[in-house]
Parts: structure tokens; sequence; C-alpha cells
């Protein structure tokens, strides 16, 4: 089958750090060829001034934490054609002033005709068109299909655009066959806000081979705990409510624990200063960025993993915590409500709630050997049903029947 995708985010990992992209994309891309598929890529990428991509750090971080989204290095956004994994990929900037406006008529009519150029030099006529994030991929697919007459589908990550009536996403819906969303949570939003029929398909990431290949269930470091080891791995950032955990876990007074804050971003300061003022700063260790095999040596050894962050839209994270044998705590109505369930294979505390946190923390440690061991061996046989392989092909089962 021939898929081409569209989307606003694509990692270069020949970039490195300069690119600040999530891989979500190319880990659907990658499966698919693997699986025998033929892929092209076309990322539409935001491309601001020059001047904006080449701040310094510091200030990027900054704004970072009040923007919700990272500025890349200038290199990871103008114009590139390159090969990821065996899959060409165009990157075919458009050019913003403002985020998360939406570009005009006469920009999407220039993007799409450069991509109908491409696809015609490429000779690759495809069988589904489908893009992730809704703009510009709602309105480049929507014309797309006029010509291509194949298969169309868009998911979205959030619903930051459809609920604007300057996109008039139903107008470019009449020309999208199937619509998914990154989460079950965010599925009902969507099909709230378009006033759909039916809910979107959900299209979840999946766990890497090789965290099912490096992670081994391990129920027995749940047998005498004398120190409960406790961990958060990703951004320090505001909306992801690391500072709830440090409240909740200041509370507790009757267990010995440890927390392991894995990560970097703009609120490690103000995490480090709370930490301090709630004394328990010696309990806390700030980790930084470190390798991946440090990662995975501090979940090895890790019994709870919490993060319950505000508007999560899917955590890869979560996942790993629970091939690593961690009892996982994410946030209710988030990215992994509906993966996780409460009390079955991994607990749900609603978002930024250290007083719920709290009790459920404790109800843990309350809890035997064995009522821990069926939740780990749960949360263990979640992750094997979605592994990169299953997860890619259920998303285009879902394209194609939705």
């Amino acid at each position: 089958m021939r898929i081409l995708m569209l989307t606003s985010v694509y990692k270069d990992e020949s970039l490195g750090n300069k690119d600040t992209s999530t891989n979500i994309v190319n880990s659907f891309v990658k499966e698919w060829k693997k699986q025998g598929h033929e892929v092209l890529v076309i990322h539409n990428s935001h491309c601001y001034p020059r001047v904006i991509h080449e701040i310094p750090e510091k200030i990027k971080k900054s704004l970072a934490a009040r923007m919700g989204f990272a500025i890349s290095d200038f290199n990871a956004v103008k114009e590139k054609e390159y090969q990821d994994n065996g899959v060409k990929v165009f990157r075919f900037p458009i050019k913003k002033f403002i985020p998360h406006s939406q570009p005009g008529d006469s920009v999407i009519k220039r993007q799409v005709n450069k991509i109908i150029a491409t696809l015609k030099k490429e000779k690759f006529e495809p069988d589904v068109i489908t893009g992730h994030w809704a703009s510009p991929q709602m309105e480049i697919i929507s014309e797309l299909k006029t010509i291509y007459h194949c298969k169309t589908a868009v998911v979205l990550h959030g619903t930051g655009y459809i609920d604007s009536p300057k996109l008039n996403a139903e107008k470019y819906l009449k020309n999208i066959d199937s619509l998914g969303a990154r989460s079950l949570s965010q599925a009902k939003q969507i099909k709230e806000i378009l006033q759909l029929e039916k809910l979107p398909f959900v299209c979840n990431s999946g766990v890497p081979d090789e965290y099912l290949k490096n992670y081994r269930l391990n129920t027995e470091k749940y047998r005498d705990i004398e120190t409960w080891k406790i961990t958060y791995v990703g951004r320090l950032v505001s909306y992801k409510n690391i500072d709830a955990t440090i409240k909740a876990l200041s509370e507790i007074k009757d267990i010995r624990w440890e927390f392991n804050i894995v990560g970097e971003g703009a609120s490690r300061t103000e995490l480090e200063e709370l930490a301090q003022k709630l004394n328990c700063a010696d309990k806390i260790h700030f980790w930084g960025r470190v390798s991946r095999d440090k990662v995975m040596q501090i979940l090895e050894d890790t019994h709870v993993f919490v993060m319950i962050s505000t508007n999560e839209i899917f955590g890869l994270v979560y996942l790993e915590a629970m091939a690593a044998s961690c009892l996982t705590i994410a946030s209710k109505n988030g990215g992994v409500d509906g993966i996780i369930i409460n009390t079955d294979n991994g607990f749900l505390c609603h978002e930024a709630d250290d007083g719920e946190l709290r009790q459920i923390i404790e109800n843990i440690t309350r809890n035997d050997y064995d009522t821990l061991k069926k939740i780990v061996e749960q949360g263990y046989k979640t992750v094997e049903e979605y592994s990169d392989y299953k997860v890619a092909e259920k998303y285009l089962n879902d394209v194609f029947n939705w």
C-alpha cells in the first residue's frame, strides 16, 4: 500500500537536540515501512522568522514553558529532502509570524501545488493520505482528495483549532473520510465539539520493540520494601504538575520514600525551591537529562511512576513505566485514560490534585504483595498489546473502516 503522511511535526534524527520535535509520527512511518508499505512523508513545518529560531536557548526554554511547545533550531524547519529509515521525507516550511495562527488560502494553495509536483516527480500515487495535527493538514488533505480520490484521514492532537470558527473544520471534513484522536478522552471532546455521529478512532502510540526486549516483568521488587522509590520522567514544565507530586509526598510521614525527577526544563529551579520549602529536598533527586540506559536503570528500580499532567495528549513514558514493572499513576481524562484502568493495571488521579495523589500513594503502600503483583502483571500485559506493530496495523484498519 502507498501511504502519504502529512504532518506539522516530524523529527529529523540527524539534527539531535537541535530538533525538539516529538517522534510520534516517525514511529508510525518506520513501522509501516517494516510492514512492507511504501511511505512518503510531507513535513509541513511551521517556520517563524529566522531570528526567532536562533534566539538563545535560555530564552527558548522560558518561552517553551509559557507556550507549551519548544522552538527548534532553524535547521530543523527549513526546506530539506532526506531519508528516514528508508522513507523519503520532504520538509516544506510554512512561514508564520504568530504561533497557532492558520495559513491563508494562498499559502495553502502553494503548499498543495508543491506537494502535487513532488508526488508527480516521485511517481507516487497514494492509496491513502493521512495527516497529524489539524492545521494545515485538514486544509491540504481536503484539496488533495479532489485530485487523488483515495482514502483520507486526519488525526487530531488536541482541540485548539477545531473549536475555532476561523478553521471551519466542518468544511474540510467533507473531504476527509476518517477522523482520529490521540486519546479516548480527546475523541469524546472532538465528537462533542464537531457534533459527530460517531466517536473518532483512537490513534495511540506504540511501545518500541526494544522496550519489550529490554524490560522484563519483575514483581520481586515489591517484596519487603524498605524505601518506596517514586519516579517522574519528562520535561520539567508547569503543566506536568510535578509540584503536585512533591506536595503530596511531603505530607506522607509514615513510610520512607525517594523521588527521582528525570529531565530538564524551565520549572527546575522553582521545583528545587519547593522541595526546600517543604523540607524534603534530601529525599528528592534531580537527575537532569540522562542517557537512555540510565532512564531504563532508574525505571527498573522504581516502584511507583507518577505523571498527573494537565491536558496530556498521550504519554509513551507511561507505557514504558508499565513495561518496567512500575505501578503507574496517570491523569483522569488524560491521554492514557482508557489504557490505564484504575486499580486494575494502574491508577488514575485528577490532574494536579496533590491531596488525591497522596491518598493513592498511601493506599498503594498499604496493599499486600499479591495485590500489587496482580496490578503490575496487568500493566505489563497491557503494554504487550500496544507494540509498535499492533498500533500501526490498527491505525490503518481504523482509517479504512471508520
